[in-house]
């Protein structure tokens, strides 16, 4: 993680020590060996961004108290939906009286059967899947499992619903050589997610040169 506080640190110099103290500190991630040509604008969305922590969420609640279950994906390549299927198949076995949906990304890589598969032809946004769930699911409270970077808007998006989220598992991994470049390190989904409400992830990519 060191880069990425180095990145942090060059956009606000008061956040060089921030999360150290972290377990999360220990996970080595690709980056791309070239600076981040972002202009003033981008800096100052960037550091808005750093400024509302967390930056990821920790495991937290049981789903003992969920009434239904979503899991999430993060991108599109296999290593980190893989991860986030091993979640779905313990939670699968563990709880099976509970209701369980799964992004099409990471039901692909389940073990287990006992989940309905929430598929769309298209590009399916974090709302869209949320929706979806919320739709056909009986009850109001609920569990989620994501990437843990991509959690806190998990978790945020369902409760924008009307749901209360109880319980969250995450993985803390990147997909290095994933199609989407927005998700193959920390400092790539920091700047995409500061952008989100103004540029799609691809448009953020080529402006920034997200590699």
């Amino acid at each position: 993680m060191r880069q990425f506080y180095q990145f942090a640190a060059f956009i606000n110099p008061s956040l060089s020590e921030f999360n150290h103290s972290s377990g999360w500190a220990l996970p080595e991630f690709q980056y791309a060996e070239c600076d981040y040509p972002l202009d003033k604008g981008s800096q100052k969305k960037v550091f808005d961004y750093l400024s509302r922590q967390p930056l990821f969420l920790n495991d937290f609640g049981s789903f003992e108290d969920s009434e239904f279950i979503v899991g999430f994906s993060f991108g599109d390549g296999a290593s980190t939906n893989i991860q986030l299927a091993q979640i779905v198949d313990v939670i699968s076995q563990c709880y099976p009286k509970i209701p369980l949906y799964v992004q099409q990304e990471v039901a692909l890589y389940c073990k287990s059967s006992g989940f309905v598969v929430l598929a769309e032809e298209g590009y399916q946004t974090t709302l869209d899947v949320a929706q979806k769930a919320h739709g056909v699911a009986l009850g109001n409270k609920m569990g989620v499992i994501a990437q843990a970077w991509h959690a806190k808007r998990c978790v945020e998006t369902c409760q924008s619903l009307g749901t209360e989220v109880v319980a969250l598992r995450v993985i803390n991994h990147f997909p290095y050589d994933d199609p989407q470049p927005w998700v193959r390190n920390p400092i790539n989904w920091v700047i995409k997610e500061s952008h989100r409400e103004t540029i799609t992830g691809y448009e953020i990519s080529q402006r920034y040169q997200l590699l």
